[in-house]
């Protein structure tokens, strides 16, 4: 089979494109999954602890892709929101390993038995397979201004309400 020279090139410069563009994109990361960071303390007794208590703890959950982990540093209104995240992530074979980067808290309101605590926030996350216990995507960048509505129950402040406004673009 004889190649005529024009077909040549545009062969040569389709798989430089398919190179550069393999080469600019994040590689996955196929390792296994590193160990589960397992929070030390339940510390309910700010709103801001609260707060800081219950991202640990939804991360576990998130990570051991059990929403029980996470329970009792919410309402179990918030705990519905969780779960069906986890069921979601369940649904596709797959959970996720998140960290948070930087937390700040930008301003905490009270009233009687009601807190808004509201915090600046850089995560980084990715997923796994639930199959292999390995990443199946690159560690993924994510920003969000986040507003955390919390109750005071007899036991300190659990997070009933998360909303969360991304910032900038997720890389």
């Amino acid at each position: 089979m004889k190649i005529r020279p024009g077909i040549s090139v545009l062969l040569v410069i389709a798989l430089l494109a398919v190179a550069f563009v393999a080469g600019c994109a994040k590689p996955a990361e196929t390792g296994k999954i590193a160990p589960p960071i397992v929070p030390t303390s339940l510390d309910l007794s700010s709103p801001e602890r609260s707060v800081r208590t219950y991202l640990a703890f939804t991360n576990l959950s998130y990570r051991m892709v059990n929403s029980e982990l996470a329970t009792p540093a919410m309402t179990p209104a918030e705990g519905v929101r969780v779960d069906s995240y986890i069921e979601l992530n369940r649904e596709k074979g797959q959970g996720i390993e998140q960290t948070v980067k930087s937390l700040k808290s930008a301003t905490v309101s009270m009233e009687g038995t009601g807190a808004v605590v509201s915090t600046q926030e850089r995560w980084e996350y990715r997923y796994f397979s639930l199959a292999t216990q390995l990443y199946t995507t690159p560690a993924y960048a994510a920003s969000y201004d986040t507003t955390y509505t919390l109750v005071l129950v007899p036991r300190g402040w659990l997070v009933d309400k998360v909303q969360a406004l991304a910032v900038g673009k997720v890389q």
